[in-house]
């Protein structure tokens, strides 16, 4: 007798579960906005036309809307996931390692783009780093992020200590490092992508190293991450917004002329070279993952993590890598 209304209950409980399973998974609130976080520069095109196309409004569910907003690192985007404000954050590789090595709760959802990335300086007589002066400043978005990683890549490539230029380092985000560097101003050096990337180089900087020389390809420089309470709760919404992006990602690939028009605006520049940097290396949006598991050893022998992760507990299910 007790073991038949155990089972009624259960049968119960999932049928009062089923109207909401369209949004979430069983007892998990219903959530009206889907908040999703980028940050600047060419890399994140994809969510650009995703929100210029209103594609995204093609997936929600009916009740649900879109709530853009964009932060100058992925410091902030961090503290807001965890805040729950922010249900997906785009960001470079390197922070979502060093958030899982630390035991945050948030894992790969997608890659998004393999943009050109470079370290740069505006100084002549600089032709490598170890040209540097002890006062020397050079630009990175924030501690422990991709760029960051990168640098530290080249100092120990070049230095023999990866960490050797930790001291010199100034936390901006990729619009005022650009302006700084130009201006002459605060720093010397930067490690900066597309547009800025370019404006550096129109106005006299030079590169030191490529990102693709350093990882030795072309590799995933941007991904799209969401904690695991989310994928958990509202599967519907987190595949909707995947759904949406793959679209915006064929959309530019397949339309690079169209997508060049309408994004040159956003990005200050003209349709031409925002296609040549659309088109670094062949198309740079994909959302595979690809050179993270090299990442991830890198970073845990500079120390940047205690451990080191393997894509399984760092990306969910869904995620394709190489």
């Amino acid at each position: 007798m007790l073991k038949t209304k155990w089972k009624s209950r259960l049968a119960a409980l999932a049928l009062a579960c089923v109207p909401a399973l369209a949004l979430t998974g069983c007892g998990a609130e219903q959530k009206t906005t889907l908040n999703i976080a980028q940050q600047f520069g060419v890399a994140y095109a994809p969510l650009e036309i995703m929100k210029a196309n209103g594609i995204l409004d093609k997936y929600l569910p009916e009740g649900v809307t879109a709530n853009w907003q964009q932060f100058g690192g992925p410091t902030a985007i961090r503290e807001a996931m965890l805040a729950g404000d922010v249900d997906f954050g785009f960001m470079g590789v390197a922070p979502v390692i060093v958030g899982a090595a630390g035991g945050m709760e948030w894992k790969y959802a997608t890659g998004i783009s393999r943009n050109q990335v470079a370290i740069t300086t505006t100084k002549p007589e600089v032709k490598r780093l170890a040209d540097f002066l002890p006062t020397d400043r050079i630009a990175v978005i924030s501690p422990a992020c991709t760029q960051h990683v990168l640098l530290c890549m080249a100092a120990r490539q070049e230095l023999g200590d990866g960490r050797a230029l930790d001291n010199q380092l100034v936390a901006m985000s990729l619009p005022d490092a650009a302006n700084a560097l130009i201006s002459g101003t605060e720093i010397v050096g930067d490690v900066s992508t597309p547009p800025y990337l370019q404006k550096e180089l129109e106005n006299g900087a030079h590169i030191l190293y490529e990102g693709t020389e350093l990882m030795g390809g072309p590799f995933t420089m941007i991904s799209g991450v969401a904690m695991e309470r989310f994928y958990k709760d509202y599967p519907a919404l987190y595949e909707a917004f995947l759904s949406a992006l793959q679209e915006s990602v064929d959309y530019i690939n397949g339309h690079m002329d169209e997508a060049a028009a309408q994004l040159a605006p956003v990005y200050g520049i003209t349709e031409q070279e925002l296609k040549e940097q659309m088109d670094y290396n062949g198309c740079i949006y994909n959302t595979e993952l690809l050179g993270v598991e090299k990442f991830a050893q890198a970073m845990y022998e500079m120390g940047f993590v205690d451990k080191q992760l393997t894509m399984e507990e760092l990306a969910f299910p869904n995620v394709k890598y190489q």
